[in-house]
Parts: C-alpha cells; sequence; structure tokens
C-alpha cells in the first residue's frame, strides 16, 4: 500500500508498548507538508507527535520538533509506521511514562526492570488502566489466556510483581474483593 496524501485526523491508543502494525491504529497526526502547516503548528503547540508526509516536489521544513518526523511520499504504508513508531518510542524514553517493551522490560524516566512475562503481561494490563481495577477476571483472561489459575497464585504473582515495581514509583493496591489498581507517583 502506498501512502498518499489527505488523511485525517486519527485514533490516539495510549499503550507504547503495543507495536503499530497499520496506519489505522498510529497514535500520532500525519500531516501533508506544506499544505497543512497552519495545522502543524496547533498540533506542535498541544504536545501532538506529528510525521510529516512530504510532497514529492517539496523539501522538508528547515527545523523539525523534537515529537516531529517526517517522510517523503510516496512512502510505503511500512514506512510511514515505523517513523512513526521510532517517534513515540523516542518520545517515551524522555518521559516518564512507564511503558513495558517487546523485551519484557519496564522504563521510566531512564530506569529498567526486567520482568519475566507473567509480570510483563500484569503490568502492561496494570499500566493501561491505571487508576482503575483491573479484576482478577480480566488478569485471569489477559495473563493466563482464561485458565484459571488459583486465587493464590494471582496473590503470589502480583506480590513478586510488587517487589520488582519498589522505587519505580507505581504502586499496585488491593480493591478488596473486586480486583487490583495501578497509582503511578512523580517519580
Amino acid at each position: 500500500m502506498t501512502v498518499q496524501p489527505s488523511w485525517n485526523t486519527l485514533q490516539i491508543v495510549s499503550d507504547l508498548a503495543v507495536r503499530w502494525s497499520s496506519l489505522d491504529r498510529l497514535p500520532v497526526e500525519l500531516l501533508e507538508w506544506p499544505a497543512e502547516n497552519a495545522r502543524r503548528e496547533v498540533l506542535a503547540r498541544a504536545g501532538v507527535p506529528r510525521v510529516l508526509l512530504i510532497a514529492a516536489e517539496s523539501s522538508p521544513p528547515a527545523t523539525l520538533g523534537i515529537d516531529e518526523d517526517w517522510v517523503r511520499l510516496p512512502a510505503s504504508e511500512s514506512d510511514v509506521v515505523a517513523r512513526a513508531t521510532r517517534l513515540l518510542l523516542r518520545d517515551s524514553i524522555r518521559s516518564d511514562t512507564p511503558y513495558v517493551d517487546a523485551h519484557r522490560v519496564l522504563h521510566r524516566a531512564g530506569a529498567t526492570v526486567t520482568l519475566s512475562s507473567c509480570e510483563a503481561a500484569i503490568t502492561s494490563l496494570l499500566l493501561r488502566r491505571a487508576g482503575d481495577v483491573v479484576s482478577r477476571t480480566e488478569l485471569e483472561h489477559e495473563v493466563w489466556n482464561g485458565s484459571a489459575p488459583s486465587h493464590d497464585a494471582i496473590d503470589a504473582a502480583i506480590y513478586r510483581l510488587r517487589r520488582r515495581l519498589a522505587g519505580m514509583s507505581l504502586c499496585i493496591r488491593s480493591a478488596r474483593g473486586r480486583g487490583f489498581v495501578m497509582f503511578i507517583d512523580a517519580p
């Protein structure tokens, strides 16, 4: 597929640990350059990450924002996705937003913690739903693929995870009888 100009606003997704595989899931604004320069400036002031789609006959802008990248048209969808993914990963490394990468490593503000596959799955789910109660049933479905571990197995996994997260300013609280909640404190 070749990317052509005239893109609309795309839906923003929150989990940076996800690999974006198609343009409809990109949490980045795609803008035609130079046609959408005014929109580019508005999005820059709002801190929205942007990938500029440079028309074949145009030159890229003289300066780029730290949350911005570009690709020359025509471009394959995979090229645009790669630019956006690199931009988002670069942005997440600069911030204190915690995320789990594809290698099961939790990152936050320059600090890292290696997690087991179970711990990475639990952490990813709790981070996506930070501040909300995640039920034991949701954990069973997401982490153990619906096979019901014992009540004690879930508690033991959460206990080990709490120890791993010490010093990352991430707190997992029990919501008695309902599940667990991840709170993200200032680092």
